[in-house]
């Protein structure tokens, strides 16, 4: 059994082996890395990689299970690959869907439509309140983990105050997953993307 993952980070690779690691997984685990892909999609659209993504997703056609860890490319992965393929953020969006007013916290502006349009589906048409922690980013670029984190705790905290009804919080990209720890005291459930997708990967796999 092999579980392969496709990243548009490095810094990815560590974070999900231990995931899995912590969630028992004892198959072969791949990491494929393609920033490019990320990159292009931001500037020239998501459609602009669509042949790069196909051609990348082609071989794993009959693997056991490929997780897409980019949720910027989430709805393009699930359109062209089969059902082994799995895109980041949709077990955490299920979840949140039987929330009652869920904010999604979002730190790239290619995430918005991506992710609103996936819990709109989830949650059978409901809108989520979107919050965009605009100054997190470029610490996350200069490698700046704790500031990155306390920039997004900072950004979803202020939000709450103009939506004190919200019942969860959901991190959109796997790489805001650290900010949970900043937002224990929040008073309401915060979802990370990457663990509940690490356990629906695995379950995908040994079924």
């Amino acid at each position: 059994m092999k579980i392969t993952c496709l990243h548009t980070g490095q810094s990815h690779v560590e974070g999900f082996t231990r995931l899995f690691a912590n969630e028992g997984w004892e198959g072969a685990l791949e990491h494929i890395v393609r920033p490019d892909l990320l990159a292009r999609a931001q500037s020239d659209g998501t459609e602009a990689v669509a042949a790069d993504v196909a051609a990348l997703l082609d071989p794993f056609a009959q693997a056991d299970t490929v997780l897409c860890t980019c949720s910027t490319l989430g709805v393009m992965v699930e359109r062209l690959g089969g059902d082994n393929v799995l895109r980041i953020d949709r077990p955490a969006m299920e979840a949140a869907a039987s929330y009652r007013a869920v904010m999604l916290a979002i730190c790239l502006e290619s995430t918005r439509g991506p992710s609103v349009a996936l819990f709109e589906d989830c949650s059978k048409g409901r809108a989520p309140d979107v919050v965009f922690c605009e100054d997190a980013w470029p610490h996350f670029e200069a490698g700046d983990s704790p500031g990155f984190y306390r920039a997004i705790a900072q950004s979803v905290g202020a939000a709450m105050i103009d939506a004190p009804d919200t019942d969860c919080i959901v991190l959109a990209q796997a790489s805001m997953q650290g900010a949970a720890p900043y937002l224990m005291d929040i008073g309401v459930p915060v979802l990370a993307t990457p663990p509940l997708a690490v356990r629906r990967a695995i379950k995908i796999t040994r079924r």
